[in-house]
């Protein structure tokens, strides 16, 4: 394996040679030991030095080691600690190489032993010893670190992995990298910009000032810095170094901006237009107070109004100032011709718009004023136009209820009523008025005391009161409207139920409109011309029936009604009440209510034009059950 081979020539003359060299006493000697024994000449061996050297080489791993420094373990049970040095173990090649050649040469399979030396660790543990306190002290407590926005701790685990012991240089090192990491995520948490002192309104009603607040900035690289002194140094609690910027509108200048904001609301606004004055308050200039921000500036607080908030104050006082258009109206005089009953009277109203850009541009002003522009409001129709009215003559629906059973007191204001009610003509998309066109219902306008419907104090009975009837002519109405199918604006039910208002064709239960007329209230029918053209009510008293015809062009609609849907009946009682009245004379008896059934009702009616549905109206009325009722008189 390793080239080894006997040069025979060399070998024989070595054996000849023997006794041959040197002195002749030498000479002598040796020929002397050969005649008396045997003599051993050592055979001549030669090797392949390259082989030697090459089979040397694989077995010399299992042998070299390398030499370990010593270290000190930062992860140590009880802290940091001294790992000890082993040396190393050398390969001596030529050593070994000669003692194998030993062996061949005397033929010798004796084992070899390899020839090794020592190797020396760089590091010997006497060199690290005065480190391994530096190294505790470092890692022994978290370190804390400290600010005004709090506290926080690097714990020892985290220590121990920056923190080691160079042993190059047996000096106490820091990891850089890893100590700025830690920085960064504080710093996450701790930076935040400067707060600029703000204004805002205190409880007293005056702008106060928000006080401002520096940032904060963590110095990361000299924080870094800072911590890795205090590692070295073996110190446990280290000042975060923090920058303080400061805000840009401090606190004075904030309480100089709200001096500047009450100067500018102080004083109010006063308002001016045709027709009036009045003026916006401080409270109400500080409720549309805007502060809009303008950094930089020498002033940089912007005052200004909300445009919405001033024009909600100037709508509140359109209220008392506008005053709608009123439209002409007009009625089918006594010679047929359509003349104007009441002219028509412009209105006004205050151009909020425009009055709040006044407001807008006049504050800040040292005097501040808005003219507020007044707009007005041009009524509809006038009495110019009766000459333009296109009536048609199509009777759109009619209706019919008998009053020839009444008391003459109720005839004559059924047959007034019919008179204030008749012949009005509604415009396109213009409301009928029942209360509007009867007016005050009094001895001076024609009513005189009948039966009416009347509140006691268990609920409603049926009482002499002035205009009794006038409910009969505001049904009749209601239900030509109801089949004209024109949509209804106002109605109320009476509170129980009148069968001679619920008779057909055109009555039924349910399609009644119960009016009042009082000073400061009033119970209505209304009902809205949805067709594009004039109509006309005529309203009729004959002795026997009331009639309305809805008249005008018809619009060629088809009017449904489903049949009544009544539940919830409540029987009624036949026994025959009396009520003492000093409006009937001493003993005078009259029947005034009939006992009826209470019920509720629904009637559904759908309106078509060309088959489709163009209108939905549901009326529902809910009657309770009425009474046998006898009025005895106990007048003069």
């Amino acid at each position: 394996e390793v080239g080894a081979r006997l040069d025979g020539e060399r070998t024989v003359a070595a054996a000849f040679a023997y006794g041959r060299e040197g002195s002749l006493w030498r000479r002598s000697q040796r020929w002397a030991r050969g005649l008396t024994g045997e003599v051993a000449v050592a055979p001549a061996v030669g090797v392949d030095r390259a082989a030697t050297e090459a089979r040397l080489r694989q077995i010399a791993p299992a042998i070299v080691r390398a030499p370990t420094d010593a270290r000190v373990a930062m992860d140590a049970a009880g802290g940091p600690a001294l790992v000890p040095d082993e040396p190393g173990i050398a390969f001596d090649l030529a050593g070994t190489e000669a003692a194998l050649l030993a062996r061949l040469v005397a033929v010798d399979a004796a084992p070899v032993v390899v020839a090794t030396l020592p190797r020396a660790a760089a590091v010997p543990a006497p060199a690290l010893a005065e480190t391994v306190a530096a190294a505790r002290a470092a890692v022994d407590t978290p370190l804390v670190l400290t600010t005004a926005e709090g506290t926080w701790q690097i714990a020892d685990v985290d220590l121990k992995r920056i923190v080691a012991v160079d042993p190059a240089s047996a000096e106490l090192r820091v990891a850089r990298e890893p100590v700025v990491g830690l920085t960064r995520q504080m710093a996450a948490a701790i930076d935040h910009p400067a707060i600029d002192a703000g204004l805002t309104v205190g409880e007293d009603g005056h702008l106060a000032v928000v006080p401002g607040a520096a940032g904060a900035a963590v110095e990361v690289e000299r924080t870094a810095a800072a911590i890795e002194a205090a590692l070295l140094a073996g110190d446990d609690e280290v000042d975060l170094i923090v920058a303080r910027p400061e805000p840009a509108v401090t606190d004075r200048v904030a309480a100089a901006e709200a001096e500047r904001g009450e100067r500018l609301i102080g004083g109010g606004m006063a308002l001016v237009w045709d027709g009036g004055r009045d003026a916006l308050s401080r409270d109400e200039l500080l409720r549309a107070l805007t502060i809009g921000d303008e950094p930089g500036a020498a002033e940089p607080f912007v005052f200004g109004l909300d445009r919405g908030v001033v024009e909600a104050l100037l709508t509140a006082r359109a209220d008392g100032f506008d005053r709608p258009a009123t439209d002409a109206r007009f009625r089918i005089g006594a010679t047929g011709g359509i003349e104007a009953a009441t002219d028509a009277e412009p209105g006004r109203r205050l151009d909020i718009e425009a009055g709040a850009e006044a407001v807008l541009t006049a504050f800040g002003k040292p005097e501040p004023a808005a003219k507020l522009p007044v707009a007005p409001v041009p009524a509809r129709w006038t009495a110019a136009d009766a000459g333009k009215i296109a009536l048609g003559g199509a009777v759109l629906a009619e209706a019919s209820i008998p009053y020839a059973n009444s008391s003459e007191p109720r005839r004559q204001n059924v047959e007034r009523a019919v008179q204030l009610q008749h012949a009005w003509l509604v415009p396109p998309d213009g409301v009928f008025s029942y209360v509007e066109n009867i007016g005050p219902i009094d001895a001076e306008h024609g009513f005189v005391t009948g039966l009416g419907i009347v509140a006691d104090e268990g609920g409603v009975t049926t009482a002499p009161v002035v205009g009794g009837g006038i409910c009969q002519v505001s049904t009749t109405i209601f239900q030509a409207a109801f089949w004209a199918g024109l949509a209804i604006e106002e109605r109320y039910q009476h509170p129980y139920y009148l069968r001679s208002y619920g008779e057909a064709p055109r009555g039924l239960p349910g399609l009644d409109a119960m009016v009042n007329v009082e000073d400061d209230w009033a119970l209505d029918l209304k009902f809205r011309n949805t067709t594009d053209n004039w109509l006309t009510v005529l309203v009729l008293a004959d002795g026997q029936n009331v009639t309305a015809k809805i008249v005008g062009t018809d619009p060629g609609w088809e009017v449904r009604a489903a049949a009544p849907a009544v539940t919830n009946l409540v029987p009624k009682e036949t026994t025959m009440r009396y009520s003492d009245s000093s409006e009937l004379p001493a003993g005078q008896e009259l029947l005034v209510e009939s006992a009826e059934d209470g019920f509720d009702v629904a009637i559904e009616r759908e309106v078509l034009e060309n088959g489709k549905v163009i209108d939905n109206y549901a009326v529902s009325s809910s009657f309770a059950p009425s009474q046998n009722l006898t009025l005895r008189g106990t007048g003069a």
